[in-house]
């Protein structure tokens, strides 16, 4: 798989993983006073899990692979689904 193919995948995952991230960090930097301990933790959980699915969007583009890389970007829809579950518990 070539260098184009390679980040044409990981852009729209680089976009959802950013816009994400960047709405879960704003919301626990502006609701931090406001939270008490278990909804910290819970915002800080699904950061870590958002900008690890960033890390990975990211790899997808940068590391070279013969063919697509089908673990990587399960990895990240598991990210989102993980995010998403654990924002249930907000």
């Amino acid at each position: 798989m070539n260098a184009w193919t390679r980040w044409r995948l990981a852009l729209p995952l680089i976009g959802l993983s950013a816009i994400s991230l960047t709405a879960a960090l704003i919301g626990l930097v502006a609701w931090w006073d406001l939270s008490d301990v278990g909804e910290r933790a819970l915002s800080t959980a699904i950061s870590l899990v958002l900008a690890t699915s960033l890390a990975v969007s990211v790899s997808i583009g940068v590391r070279r692979t013969e063919d697509v890389p089908w673990l990587r970007i399960g990895a990240v829809a598991v990210g989102f689904l993980i995010s998403c579950g654990l924002s249930a518990f907000l």
